[in-house]
């Protein structure tokens, strides 16, 4: 994927998702355990829950634009992916801040800021796919 006029806005697009999730994030955890009355660590898992579907759907709809695709095979795909991406940033931790002694701050900025941009580009390229790249 090169970046041509319409990646570029499609990254922005998936950077306002990313800002909208975050504070959402934030939001349903606090609403589901000071409203609900929900423990701190129920309230954080329906939170990551949410986010989980919200990510999809927003990705899906407005950041890809990949409503022609089979939503089945896409959730699928997202949702082994988006597991393989939470395994490799937290083993990439590991190394760079227990191998390598990096501070863990920037280790954990490094590795999320590349893992972003990595999702991006493969959740454009393998996840949201349409017509024949969508075949599994």
């Amino acid at each position: 994927m090169r970046l041509t006029r319409s990646t570029f806005w499609r990254l922005a697009r998936f950077v306002g998702v990313a800002a909208v999730g975050f504070p959402l994030n934030l939001a349903v955890t606090v609403f589901v355990h000071e409203i609900l009355g929900a423990s701190e660590e129920m309230a954080f898992a329906v939170a990551l829950i949410t986010l989980f579907v919200f990510y999809f759907l927003a990705n899906r709809h407005f950041t890809f634009r990949a409503t022609g695709g089979d939503p089945s095979r896409q959730l699928f795909r997202y949702a082994v992916f988006s597991a393989l991406f939470r395994l490799s940033e937290f083993l990439g931790f590991l190394v760079i801040h227990t191998l390598f002694d990096v501070q863990y701050v920037i280790a954990a900025v490094v590795i999320l800021g590349t893992s972003f941009l990595l999702k991006f580009y493969f959740y454009g390229d393998v996840v949201f796919t349409e017509g024949r790249g969508d075949a599994w």
